[in-house]
């Protein structure tokens, strides 16, 4: 057969594609298009690719969180304990909410002594006329009120709900305002040493040199000496011990674990192709800093703050039990704790606040691992790889 009676070859597809516009080369050409977003869309279904209709990394993470059952568990119980904490008045107190007292209505005077007409139930059962009313708290108790006379009161006794201590102080009462304590001190500590840590670490990782010998220098410091440690350390050097001078301590030995990690990441991303880029365009060290490298080293420090909010409640819990590091009125979980150690007939002084301690720690354990998978790139995807597996019939 001669070359003029051979059939003219089919054009490539890379030709097809470049071929000058004209309707029947713009006809083949959005043909060629529907044609390979069939095949992806087909190929994705057959392989069960999840789609994410998230456009940031956030949402991504976000969406991780919301599928993991055990920390939306572990989110809502840290939820209810802060704003238990948070509204503690509103539970417990000897002040009322709401009171119509001398032909004048008050509202919320038990957020603060000076707005309140009365400071106590007694004094307004004693100045209270016939046409005054007053909504009271859940529990009408103080939690620095001592009683002596019902001192170690079982729960349900009176109108002791769980029960009272030693000094006759309702435990209900010290239990609430004991979570404010506790996530006072977690919360303001955690924000407090994170911004030292990410500071310290990401100047030390991306400028090196002598700024970061002294920084890793400081941390090996002291990171060798036990955190609480430190803490009964600097309370002693400090004149009045109080939740503020606490969390002052924590600061000062717990900024080093964050700083640690954020400067091993920004080693890692100061390698990246996108960080060399940005320098030979011109752009300045501190805004490559911001803009580039710290956004994608932060996912450490996020996790890290998650579990030192758990850390702190700890070391508060620990300082409460030993007495030390707040003033003696401070509603504490760990000073109840020390209480039910001296008497193991009042159970319920080590069970309730036990098991505060212990749903909170392990609920911000659980938000922590759940982000660490969440901001992990490398466990997200293996987590998703897992999920899509088909599960074997027994």
């Amino acid at each position: 057969m001669s070359d003029e009676s051979k059939p003219p070859d089919r054009p490539s597809l890379i030709e097809r594609l470049s071929y000058p516009p004209s309707e029947k080369h713009e006809a083949d050409r959005h043909s060629v298009v529907l044609l390979l977003s069939r095949k992806t869309v087909a190929r994705a279904a057959r392989l069960a690719v999840p789609v994410l209709p998230y456009a940031t990394a956030l949402g991504v993470t976000f969406a991780q969180l919301r599928r993991h059952r055990f920390a939306r568990m572990g989110a809502l119980l840290v939820a209810l304990i802060a704003m238990v904490g948070l509204f503690a008045e509103l539970l417990a107190g000897e002040r009322p909410l709401i009171c119509n007292y001398d032909s004048h209505i008050y509202i919320l005077p038990a957020l603060s002594k000076k707005s309140s007409p009365f400071q106590s139930t007694v004094e307004y059962e004693a100045k209270r006329s016939p046409s005054d009313w007053a909504v009271f708290p859940l529990v009408r108790h103080a939690p620095e009120t001592e009683d002596h006379a019902a001192a170690f009161l079982p729960p349900m006794r009176g109108d002791h709900v769980l029960g009272t201590d030693g000094q006759g102080r309702d435990v209900f009462a010290r239990l609430v305002f004991g979570a404010r304590t506790a996530f006072t001190a977690g919360f303001v500590g955690m924000l407090a040493f994170a911004i030292i840590g990410v500071v310290l670490g990401a100047t030390a990782g991306f400028f090196g040199g002598l700024v970061d010998a002294f920084v890793t220098r400081l941390i090996e410091v002291l990171s060798a000496v036990p955190s609480l440690v430190l803490v009964l350390v600097v309370q002693a050097l400090l004149p009045q011990a109080s939740t503020y001078t606490l969390v002052f301590a924590i600061v000062l030995t717990r900024w080093t674990e964050v700083a640690r990690l954020v400067r091993v990441e920004v080693h890692k991303v100061i390698g990246q192709d996108y960080v060399l880029a940005a320098r030979a365009l011109g752009v300045s060290e501190w805004r490559i800093l911001r803009r580039h490298v710290m956004p994608n080293a932060i996912a450490p420090a996020i996790v890290a703050g998650t579990f030192g909010i758990a850390t702190i409640v700890l070391i508060e819990s620990s300082l409460g039990f030993l007495r030390v590091g707040l003033p003696k009125d401070t509603a504490s979980w760990g000073e109840m704790l020390s209480q039910g150690r001296l008497r193991f007939d009042a159970w319920w002084l080590m069970a309730f606040p036990g098991l505060c301690v212990f749903l909170t720690v392990a609920s911000l354990n659980l938000v922590g691992e759940a982000l660490r998978d969440a901001l992990d790139p490398r466990l997200r995807d293996a987590a998703a790889s897992h999920d899509r597996e088909p599960k074997r019939s027994s």
